[in-house]
């Protein structure tokens, strides 16, 4: 056994040295510590009892459609109603025509004819997309329709969900004829732009 005298001075050396450390280990809250790779066992774990696993959110996803019966159709079978499926159409960009002009618009879903370079986000007008008029669909926000179809009862117009979705039906009719690939097109409505938001689903006709 040590003496008592030793027993002191061994005392106050190991208070020392541990003073010394906590001056200039730092704290595990200091935000500009940089983080170095794991090196040692003893080091990853010390971390992993003070720190908390980061929380992540997964990013929105955009606006999609989809055809519900497919895409391909007898050209004997005549007319054919289909169910366009469309999900997250938001942040909708402001349409530029009366009565809609500087207000959310929503987008059109139509059927008919489409040349190569069709989107109204290119920059090309009205004659690149040649529809069937009796199959143009309108599907908006409550608040524009509001504007436009305060008793709702124009026809082919359908309201957005809050979450941007939509179910439209669209008659197909491969009896007809046209130039360009046939498709069902979905797109901003009232001369809004927004590309993002610029779909086509061409359809195959079958003997």
């Amino acid at each position: 056994m040590l003496p008592s005298a030793h027993r002191v001075i061994r005392t106050a050396l190991i208070s020392a040295t541990v003073l010394v450390l906590a001056s200039c280990g730092g704290s595990s809250d200091d935000s500009t510590a940089s983080v170095a790779p794991d090196t040692s066992v003893a080091e990853s774990t010390s971390m992993a009892t003070t720190t908390a696993a980061p929380t992540t959110t997964a990013a929105p996803a955009g606006a999609s459609v989809e055809i519900v019966e497919g895409t391909s159709f007898a050209a004997a079978g005549g007319l054919v109603n289909v169910t366009v499926n469309g999900t997250g159409f938001t942040d909708l960009a402001l349409g530029n025509r009366p009565p809609l002009d500087g207000l959310p618009t929503g987008v059109y879903v139509v059927f008919g004819w489409f040349d190569e370079n069709w989107k109204p986000s290119a920059g090309v007008g009205t004659d690149a997309r040649r529809f069937v008029f009796e199959t143009q669909s309108w599907a908006m926000p409550d608040e524009s329709r509001a504007v436009l179809d305060p008793t709702n009862q124009l026809e082919n117009v359908y309201t957005l969900s809050p979450d941007g979705d939509f179910s439209v039906t669209i008659p197909v009719d491969c009896s007809l004829a046209g130039t360009g690939t046939m498709a069902i097109a979905v797109y901003p409505a009232s001369g809004a732009i927004q590309a993002d938001h610029e779909f086509l689903i061409p359809i195959t006709c079958t003997a």
